[in-house]
């Protein structure tokens, strides 16, 4: 009777987990430019509008503007830059201000490339709203990505992982998120391209996680 009644518990503690759970899907829309200034530098900038609660609320408004430098036959690069975010609160708008650093590394095998790519980002929140216990908040992100490029064909595939390290509690780092994109790239010509993606967001290791899947669509023009 003791382990049926322990195995009923275990069960019940489980099942519990599960519930605490939220689960919803969302959409992601973007337009990005690129330009190259001189030889291995570019600049590039992108907004992005986010909905989730199953496409029916608009949660964010994203513009991103940064840098990178390629270096040692372009196997590296050194990316910096920063975001303007405006979230939808429902009853009030809210601004965020972001930087980061980044820092990857890409091996190409015949069709395939493999990267990794480590960044570093600080999010400073808006206080008129109400106080923030953390900020800014830092985290510390690593991102594993392959693709793979069809011979004489304007079409990429591509699969990323990539965890959260959060830094900005100084006596509890731990990872709170993992993100896992699928996605295809198509190149309309030599300045536009078109990708389309499914992004898991899900949270860890916190009270009540959220999982959020995303269906998104990217423009992307310049040279």
């Amino acid at each position: 009777m003791k382990k049926i009644f322990l195995a009923i518990l275990a069960l019940l503690l489980a099942l519990s987990s599960s519930f605490a759970q939220t689960h919803e899907a969302g959409g992601l829309f973007g337009v990005g430019f690129e330009q190259k200034i001189v030889k291995n530098f570019h600049f590039s900038t992108k907004g992005e509008f986010r909905f989730n609660q199953n496409f029916t609320h608009f949660n964010r408004f994203k513009l991103v503007g940064s840098f990178d430098y390629a270096f040692w036959k372009k196997r590296f690069k050194l990316t910096a830059g920063g975001s303007y975010l405006l979230y939808n609160q429902v009853d009030y708008w809210e601004n965020r201000g972001r930087v980061f650093a980044a820092l990857g590394y890409t091996q190409k095998i015949r069709q395939f490339a493999l990267s990794y790519r480590v960044r570093v980002q600080c999010t400073f929140y808006d206080e008129v709203h109400g106080h923030h216990k953390y900020n800014p908040k830092t985290y510390l992100r690593n991102r594993l990505q392959l693709e793979y490029k069809f011979i004489d064909k304007p079409v990429k595939l591509y699969a990323s992982g990539e965890f959260f390290l959060r830094l900005y509690k100084k006596s509890n780092y731990f990872i709170d998120e993992v993100r896992t994109i699928v996605g295809v790239s198509y190149k309309i010509d030599a300045k536009n391209s078109l990708d389309f993606f499914f992004r898991a967001n899900n949270e860890v290791q916190v009270a009540n996680p959220q999982n959020i899947y995303y269906i998104g669509i990217s423009y992307t023009f310049g040279n």
